[in-house]
């Protein structure tokens, strides 16, 4: 990869960096917000595919069910008498879970732990340990971004101090007869 930077070395100015270069702040904030920008797509992708996936599993069951116990016409008394039945079971159902629904089981490995239960801690102590590895790596990326913008404004400083400096050494020569060494100043 060639760069182009900012540096004394040729008669504009500009010279060719050949390699690897430090990436910018604005490149790092571009690559995450990219990586971003392709999850969310990704995620909104699942999603449409799980809607759809479930509209059509709800279109098929409801088909079944019509096959199976056809409805009555609608807008007939007894298509009436049918919701109103499908409505009472539905809150019967309701008002039976929200009771309580009686005793629970739980398995002994649930409430001691069991041998893959370590093995999941340590699973889950990796994983801490990854992400805070990748934040550190982040935030020495934009250390090192920092750095090298902040190099480079020096070293712009010091080429533009320079030129007054040289400018201001022949006004002073062309004024004061500059017969003399004029690196003292």
């Amino acid at each position: 990869m060639v760069s182009q930077g900012h540096a004394s070395g040729s008669k504009d100015g500009w010279r060719g960096h050949h390699g690897a270069t430090i990436p910018s702040l604005q490149d790092l904030r571009s690559r995450d917000e990219q990586a971003r920008e392709d999850a969310d797509e990704e995620r909104a992708a699942q999603q449409q595919n799980l809607k759809h996936s479930r509209a059509l599993d709800r279109k098929l069951q409801r088909e079944r069910l019509d096959e199976m116990a056809p409805r009555a016409e609608p807008g007939t008394r007894e298509r009436q008498l049918e919701k109103k039945r499908e409505k009472a079971e539905s809150n019967r159902a309701f008002a039976s879970a929200k009771d309580g629904g009686g005793e629970v089981e739980v398995r002994d490995a649930d409430m001691m732990g069991d041998e893959d239960s370590l093995g999941e801690i340590k699973r889950m102590q990796k994983e801490r340990e990854r992400k805070k590895n990748e934040r550190e790596l982040r935030k020495e990326e934009i250390l090192r971004a920092r750095r090298a913008e902040r190099e480079a404004r020096v070293a712009g400083m010091k080429e533009k101090e320079e030129k007054t400096m040289s400018m201001l050494r022949e006004i002073a020569r062309q004024r004061f007869g500059g017969g003399g060494n004029t690196d003292d100043g």
